[in-house]
């Protein structure tokens, strides 16, 4: 098979030729259709993340099962599936209840960091962590969502979303533009903060009610009787102070992304509006059948550029330049 490897810490991708996995007892092969490229394969490649070279990243893979090891009962030669990328250890208190994705063996388990990824033409996978995938959506298309579309729906989930609330979605880039339809529908009226006016345009036509720059949605949130939940999905936190004054009390503020600074919400704040900030990561295996429902259900798709497995270093830069609009999936 051929593979794209990592083979030392910020260096350019290797398309190489690859043995094919085996599956062994309790698990299943992908044959890979797609993968999603994501921002922390960027962090990982670049010598953020901490992986142990040389290996295959993609935390995003979908396609049809090929191999299947004894012990399998829920899964066949020949189903659509999905991965959901973090390979917990199902015996902690958090995995089982279902919350797989605050496993204590945290992010070392992410496939495509501690394990062999999605940018092959095959990958070895334990069929617990296989997701059916449903017949109405495309391979490359579905990619996004395990990754960004997970994301954004276990924040909004996390968040308590209700329908009828005003969400407002922070940031118009490969989660944020998901978290607009996918908060539309679950039944919220969506407000799309961005200093992009190409991006407000794209938000108002995933379902937004209003898309525009912190202090204009912040005074469009006061008039209309203030925000109910905040979902913040761009990598600065400074647009969150802006949005205060335009926050409903006992809000919600859910951060999914955000690097290198100090939370811009003084204390004061959060007694005088009780408010509430909750970290979300990723999601579990029943989040990503959820999403997968939804997008299935209300003809949600993400806006994605196709790559070839050749083009993987391609991909990678226009991501690294924040050229894409607004997720890069690799086709096999």
């Amino acid at each position: 098979m051929r593979g794209a490897v990592a083979e030392r810490l910020g260096a350019p991708l290797v398309v190489q030729d690859l043995p094919v996995p085996e599956a062994r007892p309790g698990e299943v092969v992908l044959k890979v259709r797609a993968c999603g490229v994501c921002y922390t394969d960027l962090r990982i490649v670049d010598a953020i993340g901490g992986a142990i070279m040389p290996l295959i990243p993609g935390h995003e893979p979908v396609g049809v099962i090929s191999q299947v090891g004894s012990g399998v009962r829920d899964f066949a030669v020949g189903d659509r599936i999905a991965v959901h990328a973090l390979f917990s250890c199902g015996e902690c208190a958090y995995c089982r209840v279902g919350e797989e994705e605050a496993c204590v063996l945290g992010i070392s388990r992410l496939a495509g960091l501690g394990i062999p990824g999605g940018y092959a033409e095959y990958m070895r996978l334990p069929a617990e962590r296989a997701v059916t995938l449903p017949d109405n959506l495309d391979f490359t298309e579905a990619a996004p969502f395990c990754c960004a579309g997970l994301t954004t729906y276990a924040g909004l989930k996390n968040g308590g979303i209700e329908a009828g609330q005003r969400v407002v979605v922070v940031g118009i880039g490969g989660l944020g533009h998901l978290a607009v339809p996918i908060a539309r529908a679950l039944g919220a009226e969506v407000y799309a903060v961005t200093s992009s006016p190409d991006k407000a345009d794209t938000a108002r036509a995933l379902g937004a009610t209003f898309a525009g720059d912190v202090a204009t949605v912040a005074e469009t949130l006061v008039q209309a009787g203030g925000a109910h939940l905040v979902l913040h999905t761009a990598n600065s936190l400074h647009p969150l102070g802006g949005l205060l004054r335009g926050m409903a009390k006992q809000g919600t503020v859910v951060l999914t992304a955000a690097d290198g600074e100090s939370l811009p919400i003084p204390p004061s704040m959060f007694t005088a509006l009780q408010l509430r900030v909750v970290g979300s990561f990723f999601g579990s295996r029943k989040d990503l059948s959820e999403v997968f429902a939804l997008a299935a259900a209300h003809g949600i798709r993400p806006m994605i550029e196709r790559f070839r497995l050749e083009e993987v270093n391609e991909a990678h830069r226009r991501l690294r330049h924040n050229e894409v609009r607004y997720r890069a999936v690799i086709e096999m």
